[in-house]
């Protein structure tokens, strides 16, 4: 099983996006968040590796941060893959940034232009109910959310996420 996290920033409204090198292997050129594989040792405290990715692909830190909060899980099984579960956080900057990024260029986004982005599949259907999320419980108190992406012969067909 691999785990990862994904980080979204706000500020002021707007959601920064990561668009990945389009020399990555894996989904280039394609809009997610911040984050990336969970190490062993990271198991038992998520919260430490999503800081971790956070610094090594932008230099920020905690402490530009306010309301880290862990939202929505996503298992995937996708065929002939091992099974994955994704860790969907939202964080707010305490001040306006755009840092560089090692895996790709970061973008503002407002939500009413997501669908206009060449988002990545499971990224598509966290990032909409996480903006339903934020503007029910803003704050770091949060429920997390569980879903489940089912896959077919045409690859995603949906995700279910239990209420």
């Amino acid at each position: 099983m691999t785990h990862y996290t994904t980080l979204f920033l706000l500020f002021d409204g707007g959601w920064l996006l990561l668009k990945r090198s389009s020399d990555k292997r894996l989904l280039p050129d394609r809009y997610t968040g911040l984050g990336g594989r969970v190490e062993a040792d990271e198991l038992g405290d998520l919260r430490r590796s999503v800081l971790r990715e956070l610094f090594e692909e932008t230099g920020l830190g905690e402490s530009d941060l306010k309301h880290l909060t862990l939202r929505r899980m996503l298992i995937h099984n996708r065929p002939g893959e091992p099974l994955t579960v994704l860790f969907y956080y939202t964080a707010e900057l305490k001040r306006y940034a755009r840092p560089s990024c090692t895996e790709g260029t970061l973008h503002w986004a407002q939500p009413e232009h997501f669908a206009d982005l060449d988002i990545v599949e499971t990224t598509t259907h966290a990032l909409f109910e996480l903006v339903k999320d934020v503007k029910r419980e803003p704050a770091a108190a949060a429920s997390v959310r569980l879903g489940a992406a089912h896959y077919g012969g045409g690859g995603l067909e949906r995700v279910v996420w239990a209420e």
